[in-house]
Order: C-alpha cells, then structure tokens, then sequence
C-alpha cells in the first residue's frame, strides 16, 4: 500500500513539471537569473565608469596644478621674489595648496654641462622647475599626479620696431569725414583692415588695406579699401598688402625725462584744476590719468612731447590715458632745428595709451600722434583708442592709432625729411626669466 502512494507522488511531481504551471515557473527562474546577472553587469561598470572618471577628473586638476606651480615660480623669479645664487649647487623648493589638492615645485640650475649654456651665461641664467601637481581622495589614496619639467633662460624678450613711414598707419579704420575735407600731403597710408571716405578730401599717396571681409571670397578685399579704384584690387588684402607692426612708444624712458624735467603729473592734468588760460612748457610731459584742455585754454611744448598713460594700463577696463583738446581750445608742439643739446630729440610729439581728441580751433603739431603703442607684461602689444582730428589741426609728422578719423579741414603733412633722422631698426625688450622648453614627465 505505501508503495503505491509512494508511485503515485511520483507520478504527481511528473505531472506538475510537464504541466505549464511548472514551465512558467522555471521561465522566471530562468529570467530572474538573467536579470540579476545584467544588473550586477551594469552595477559593476557603473562602478568601474565612476572610478574612471574620477581617476581622469583627479588627473586633469593635478595637471593644472603642475602648470600653476610653473607659472607662480617664473612670475617670482621675474619679481625677485627667488633668489638665485650664481652656485651650481643651488635648489629650492616649495608647497601651495590644501592638504588634498596641492602643487610641489623643485628649482634647480641647470647643469654647467648643458649644451644650451652659452659662454657668456651666468650660472643664475638658466633654471630647472619641476612642479608637481598631486590630487588626494579618500584618506592617503591618490587619485591624481601629474608632473611638469620646464627649463627656463634669463633674457631679453626682444621685440623689433618698425618705421615711420606712413603718413597715417592704424590696426583698425582709416575714416574720412566732412566738408571742407581733409589733406594728407608727402605720403602714404595704410591700414590693417579697412579705410572709409564719407566726405570729400585731398590726398595724392598710396592707400593700402590688409583687411578681410567677412564673407571672402565673396566680397573682394578691395570692399574695405575705398580709394582702391583698380579692377583687382592690387592695393588691398593681406596677401598684397601684409599688416604692418605697430611702433612701440617708449613710455618708460619718456617717463623717466619728465621725472627729470620736474614735468611729471601722476594725477591727471585738468585745466579746471591747474589753472585755465596758457600753459607753457620745455621737455617732455608725462601724464597718468587724462588731459583735458577747454575753451580758450592753450598748450605750447617747445622741444619736447606730451605723452597721457593709463592708470592700470594692463587692465582691459581701465578708460583713463585719454587727451582731449575741446573746441576752442589751441594745442602747439614746435621743435627747433637743431634740436638743441640734452632736448629730446622724437619723433613723438603726441601719445596716449586711450584716446587723443583734437577738437581745438586750430593746433599745429611737429612729430609723430600716436595712441597705443604700449606693451604689457607678457611682451603682448595692447590695443589704442582712437585720434579724432577735427577744426583746422594741423600734423606735420605722422599719426598711427587703433582707429583715426580726420574731419573738416585737418591736415597731415608727412614730414620724409624729419622721419629720415628715426629710419633706423632698434630693439627693446625686458630682461626676464622665459621659457625655453616644456614636457611632462
């Protein structure tokens, strides 16, 4: 009898498993199993995913962390805030940062048997900055590390100047406006983009333009040059004409000489507080901040120039360094022939770092009108304003600027003889520690 129950729960359990009940329940087993397995699958890519991007996040930052620590170091040795003995046993080194995220840097001297030393290299000439820029995660781990190897050589950043010779030269616009017109005699004018005429005026030179237009070669380069009249445009576009350097203005020295000459103004020159009427003056003048001349006050330089800087020149925002001559007013640079000895000699006569506005009644200026021209620390040269001319001022020299605009009755006559005396190519620079080579290691 137990035999035969025992045949028939056999039998049963057969039953259930080839029933659909038993199918569907192996079905999800079966699928379960399936899902668990993908879903830990994508739990542990998931996991290994972050981890990446973390290690990758970590790595970027501990990169520029290592950069940071090359720049803080170069920008200490250029302000002497290091140290370097003329000893080629010297090293220093340095920490900056948090406790988790952090730049070392090593500096050494490069040895005396490198290639690159030259022999009239001082020891101190030529550095070695190893900076290491380390990033830490949980507890001690570290999750970024990166580091860079940069040799760097005591010089003079040289820049080359260029020469005078245009009568008008700007980085931007050339605008002839207003009736009577303007005159430019004895010479040529060029700019780096483009020259408009929206009056009549009179000029017997060569217009150059390095300017492209925006939808070239659509529109011909000659679009930006309106007094190109040739059927190809042969006085236009950068590939006939190349962008000219702009002249650096040598703001410093022309500092220096105002110091000197007891002509030196850092706050500004404003005839509302300096007194109105005529003013008069031998050398150069240097001015921080803005000049700014009204009606029926006059200005007369003899040998000498009148050069506005900014107040923070290296600041993008500052809007100081600006000369403004208002109607009716009366501007006068004149030079003796010869220059008298220990006078400064030119071409400048006028510069500013903003704008110069010769809105006078009449002026008369023997030199070179100049904004911009001026340098910042990286060696990069900063844009100008603009020279505004109007009311019978009269330029016998040169004018260069970002942007110039000639109105009713000025005249600029370029003067070949004079510019003749400053054809000469120098060089001027800052004595600096630079960058000679670059790698990670």
């Amino acid at each position: 009898m137990q035999g035969y129950f025992k045949f028939l729960h056999i039998n049963e359990n057969k039953k259930i498993w080839k029933s659909q009940k038993g199918m569907a329940l192996l079905s999800v087993l079966i699928f379960a199993f399936v899902l668990v397995s993908i879903v830990i699958a994508m739990l542990v890519m998931a996991q290994n995913d972050t981890k990446l991007s973390t290690l990758q996040r970590d790595s970027t930052k501990a990169f520029y962390l290592a950069e940071s620590g090359i720049e803080e170091t170069l920008w200490k040795l250029n302000n002497d805030e290091i140290t370097i003995l003329n000893d080629y046993s010297f090293t220093d080194s340095y920490n900056y940062g948090t406790e988790t995220e952090y730049y070392n840097v090593e500096l050494n001297i490069v040895p005396e048997a490198d290639p690159r030393r030259g022999e009239n290299d001082e020891i101190k000439d030529w550095v070695l900055i190893e900076s290491t820029g380390v990033v830490k995660g949980n507890g001690e781990d570290v999750t970024g590390k990166r580091t860079i190897e940069v040799v760097a050589h005591f010089t003079i950043t040289q820049r080359t100047s260029v020469l005078y010779e245009k009568a008008i030269l700007t980085n931007h616009m050339i605008t002839f406006q207003g009736k009577p017109g303007a005159t430019i005699t004895g010479g040529d004018i060029h700019s780096n983009y483009g020259i408009d005429v929206k009056g009549p005026f009179t000029f017997y030179g060569i217009a150059t333009t390095s300017g492209v237009p925006d939808d070239y070669p659509n529109t011909p380069y000659s679009a930006l040059n309106k007094l190109d009249g040739t059927d190809n445009g042969d006085f236009s576009g950068p590939l006939n004409w190349p962008a000219m350097d702009i002249p650096p203005v040598p703001y410093d020295e022309l500092k220096q000489m105002a110091i000197a000459n007891n002509t030196y103004y850092p706050n500004g020159f404003d005839t509302n507080i300096e007194g109105r009427g005529h003013h008069d003056f031998t050398g150069v003048v240097y001015v921080e901040g803005d000049v700014i001349f009204r009606n029926d006050d006059s200005l007369t330089i003899t040998d000498g120039a009148l050069i506005v800087a900014k107040n923070n020149p290296d600041d993008p925002n500052d809007t100081s360094g600006t000369m403004e001559f208002k109607n009716g007013s009366n501007l006068t640079i004149l030079r003796n022939d010869p220059v008298p000895e220990g006078a400064y000699p030119g071409p400048i006569a006028l510069a500013a770092q903003g704008d110069i506005l010769l809105h006078a009644s009449s002026s008369s200026i023997n030199g070179v009108v100049q904004s911009g021209g001026y340098y910042n620390e990286e060696g990069e040269l900063l844009p100008g304003g603009m020279v505004d001319f109007r009311n019978d001022s009269v330029v016998t020299g040169a004018v260069v600027a970002e942007e110039v605009w000639m109105h009713n009755n000025t005249t600029i006559n370029y003067d070949g003889d004079f510019m003749e005396d400053f054809q000469t190519v120098t060089t001027i620079g800052n004595e600096r520690y630079v960058k000679v080579s670059w790698r990670e290691i």
